[in-house]
């Protein structure tokens, strides 16, 4: 993945906080991302699992949550959360794949722990994330 000065992935060219390109990660950072995106795909289809099995529920509705949906932009988030975002910047997620999001922010000790099994219930974690 090379990212230029003009992509928009950098914000570089785009008003007085624009920031240098970064170079591609190298062999070694590629396989820590590989292993993080791993990660991140386990813990985002647990939090469905949480979401439609692991809580009471009397109506047997399923809550929702949709893995494909996840799995398709683990890659892309965690490349972008760990490699070349900061930790100021905002990514706007599809609410269907907010599990990963939601796994990322807790990996970077930005959720607690006890929000994973909350997904869509009262005061827990929203398919439409804010903040």
């Amino acid at each position: 993945m090379t990212v230029t000065p003009t992509s928009p992935a950098t914000g570089a060219g785009i008003g007085p906080g624009r920031r240098r390109a970064r170079k591609a990660p190298s062999t070694e950072d590629a396989d820590v991302l590989r292993s993080v995106s791993r990660r991140v795909l386990w813990l985002s289809a647990a939090i469905v699992d949480a979401a439609n099995r692991g809580r009471p529920n009397s109506s047997g509705v399923k809550v929702g949550g949709h893995q494909a949906s996840s799995a398709s932009m683990v890659d892309i988030m965690v490349a972008l959360s760990f490699h070349a975002l900061r930790h100021s910047d905002r990514v706007s997620v599809k609410p269907h794949a907010s599990p990963v999001l939601h796994a990322i922010n807790y990996l970077l000790g930005d959720l607690d722990p006890a929000y994973l099994t909350t997904l869509r219930a009262k005061a827990g974690c929203r398919a439409i994330p804010a903040g």
